[in-house]
């Protein structure tokens, strides 16, 4: 049985990144949960007299119940993005296949929604699409598929070619 190769140093950062990031969505999605629960059960025409009064009219327009399911609903959408994303980075240490390939496809929708706010002008997503293209390019390099898997094992290579001899 071959041994796995050691796992790349950019593979444990992108890891650790990856399960910050997956807390801090986790976090948040809670908050938003939370946030949604309160309005929808406590707040009612309470907070949308408060919304009146600090001038968002149009905010206190749509009421509190449709703003209540509406934070919930990217709550939840905002929590299973945090469990993906921890998943990945646990996945990442493990140098588990699955994880490669999601981590894949989460970085190209990440890429695609990138391009899509710059076109609508969102220009300082400028710095999120060059992030996003080079940890695409960093998880296709042959010694990182390897790692998960997903390639041939890479052999330590030498700056220069064995030469032939004659003898």
């Amino acid at each position: 049985m071959q041994q796995k190769p050691r796992r790349p140093t950019g593979v444990t950062i992108l890891g650790v990144l990856a399960i910050l990031g997956g807390i801090a969505l986790l976090v948040g999605g809670i908050a938003l949960v939370g946030l949604g629960l309160v309005i929808g059960t406590y707040a009612g025409s309470a907070f949308t007299n408060a919304l009146s009064n600090a001038g968002y009219s149009g905010l206190a327009s749509i009421g509190a119940g449709t703003l209540a399911v509406f934070l919930l609903a990217l709550g939840a959408v905002i929590l299973v993005l945090g469990i993906l994303y921890f998943a990945v980075g646990m996945g990442y240490f493990g140098g588990k296949g699955w994880a490669w390939t999601l981590g894949i496809v989460v970085t190209i929708i990440s890429v695609i929604l990138d391009v899509v706010q710059i076109a609508f002008g969102a220009i300082s997503n400028v710095f999120g699409l060059v992030i996003g293209l080079l940890i695409l390019y960093y998880l296709t390099r042959p010694h990182v598929k390897a790692f998960f898997g997903k390639g041939p094992a890479v052999m330590g290579s030498s700056p220069m070619p064995p030469s032939s001899v004659p003898g």
